[in-house]
């Protein structure tokens, strides 16, 4: 059929196609209603959109002033702006979308942009512009452009964002692969990858982070590994299951670390606790460090309180008390008091305040009270 403007509904049955019959627009000032299959070849107005048992094809722009409800598929290749819209399989927009609310069964792609209030997906999202949304739940994969997620984002599968996105809280039990951004929370109970400068006030990982760039925040928590060629720098604590590595320099406040930290150097305001190797340049300050035992550092411990396990090795170490437990291995030490344990080795010794050493410690260098320390590094 060839129409222009329709002053009331519009039935159309299986295999329709509708065109313009001056210019390229059609608009229908009610509602039009679709039983089967429906091609418009031309731009489409109207105030409501239904189609059930078929597909809906449109071949310019949608625009439907009220809500659009597709039982099976709805195909477009312009832009569509409508106040909501539900489609029980697959939504493909050929340019942007404009929506405050989009629920869709199947997959939903936009060739352009997209903004909306809220947008649910059973299965796939993909957006090749950016996004400006509030709420995003999403039961398989999704892939964007980049943004704004102004609300929660919610992904049961992979969520991928090729430029930086601006978000308040992400929760995905899969992978998150972000191209840099900010926002408030991110929760992945998989691995998080972001090429590019990270922001992020609350961290929560089960697996594997890998940051290229900086990654800043007020607490992360990471169940293995935690890798970010840059700084690390975050007001609140670090928690680390397995390894963190970090390219440039790690700040908070408290750390602890299951087992293996390298850095260029980090200075942390409160306390730190390793369970294996520590490899920093620069060395290691904090106001408490506890190192388990057997274990290995590179680099200088400074702190207020430094406690050094049974059978591990350290180099130099300054610091207001010092305990090392039997068997250490120790370079030159610079302490207010120190406890050195039976069967120690130290390579230099110098102490304000008290000594206290214990059976066959090997002393390598000088061992002796001193009316000053040298100044303390970092």
């Amino acid at each position: 059929m060839q129409l222009s403007v329709v002053d009331g509904d519009i039935r159309a049955g299986d295999h329709t196609l509708i065109r313009a019959s001056q210019g390229n627009l059609v608009v229908v000032r009610g509602s039009a209603s679709f039983e089967g299959s429906v091609e418009i070849d031309c731009d489409f107005e109207c105030v409501s959109l239904e189609s059930r048992d078929g597909i809906v094809r449109v071949n310019g722009d949608l625009t439907v002033h009220e809500g659009i409800d597709v039982e099976e598929a709805l195909y477009t290749k312009g832009n569509v702006t409508a106040r909501k819209v539900e489609v029980g399989g697959r939504f493909s927009v050929g340019v942007s979308l404009v929506t405050q609310r989009v629920e869709v069964g199947g997959a939903l792609e936009v060739q352009g942009s997209i903004t909306a209030e809220s947008v649910e997906v059973g299965g796939s999202f993909e957006v090749q512009g950016d996004m400006q949304l509030k709420d995003l739940e999403v039961g398989g994969s999704v892939d964007v452009g980049g943004g704004l997620a102004s609300g929660r984002i919610e992904v049961g599968g992979r969520f991928s964002a090729r430029k930086e996105l601006k978000f308040d809280k992400i929760e995905s039990s899969g992978t998150l692969e972000l191209h840099g951004g900010s926002g408030k929370r991110i929760e992945v109970g998989g691995r998080l990858e972001s090429n590019g400068d990270l922001s992020c006030e609350d961290l929560e990982v089960g697996g594997v982070v890998s940051v290229v760039g900086s990654l800043s925040g007020r607490r992360a928590e990471v169940g293995g590994r935690i890798r970010v060629s840059k700084d690390l720098s975050l007001t609140g604590n670090l928690e680390i299951g397995g390894v963190a590595e970090v390219g440039g320099v790690l700040s908070g406040a408290d750390a602890e670390v299951g087992g293996r930290l390298s850095a260029s150097k980090g200075v942390l305001s409160g306390s730190v606790t390793i369970g294996g190797q520590v490899d920093t340049v620069q060395g290691l300050k904090a106001n408490r460090i506890e190192i388990a035992r057997r274990s290995r550092c590179i680099g200088a411990l400074v702190g207020g309180t430094v406690e050094i396990g049974a059978g591990s090795e350290v180099q130099d170490v300054y610091c207001s008390q010092l305990s090392a437990e039997e068997g250490s291995r120790l370079g030159r030490v610079y302490a207010e008091t120190a406890d050195i344990g039976d069967l120690c080795v130290v390579k230099e010794l110098f102490y304000t305040k008290e000594l206290r050493i214990g059976d066959r410690v090997q002393q390598l260098g000088p061992v002796q009270k001193t009316d000053t320390l040298p100044p303390f590094p970092l």
